[in-house]
């Protein structure tokens, strides 16, 4: 029986969601049908371009090869439709310093500091409403400073365990 968490199961069931036989399903992604079959069987992976017809069923291409997210591109959340604020970012990267630095920890370089700015933005996409309402905007991040400096103190107790400082 065919891993129900593989590639092929999950191609599997959206060929079978659409209705479509192999071979229809092989000409509709313009693969030759042992190909096709080769992925429901779990013996090959679908190229980039074959996941990218996928996305015209609506299906998400990242689901089909992880299993994570939504399966449908419908289901996703939309991405946010405001500009980012400069400012805002220049007081997460500052926050993100101030972790680092009152967890003890050498202040890693500046593309470092820069991708955990942006980790704390999508925390703080996920807990406000409109990043644009500075005084909800300035309560949070103390509590995200604090949230990042805990899962620093949490690596720094478990050295060499692998797990990612932040």
């Amino acid at each position: 029986m065919k891993n129900p968490n593989s590639v092929g199961a999950r191609a599997h069931e959206v060929r079978k969601e659409t209705g479509k036989t192999q071979a229809e399903m092989a000409k509709f992604l313009g693969l030759a049908i042992a190909t096709w079959q080769k992925i429901e069987r779990n013996e090959g992976l679908p190229s980039g371009e074959t996941l990218l017809l996928f996305e015209q069923l609506g299906i998400n291409a990242g689901w089909i090869l992880t299993g994570l997210g939504p399966k449908h591109l419908k289901d996703r959340s939309p991405a946010p439709s405001i500009a980012v604020d400069p400012q805002l970012l220049r007081k997460l990267h500052r926050a993100a310093r101030l972790a680092y630095k009152e967890e003890g920890f050498h202040i890693p370089d500046e593309d470092s500091i820069a991708i955990e700015a942006g980790n704390l933005y999508n925390q703080l996409l996920e807990s406000v409403s409109d990043v644009r309402d500075t005084r909800i905007v300035d309560a949070i991040i103390p509590v995200l400073i604090e949230e990042l400096k805990a899962r620093l103190g949490q690596a720094k107790a478990e050295p060499g365990t692998g797990k990612r400082s932040a």
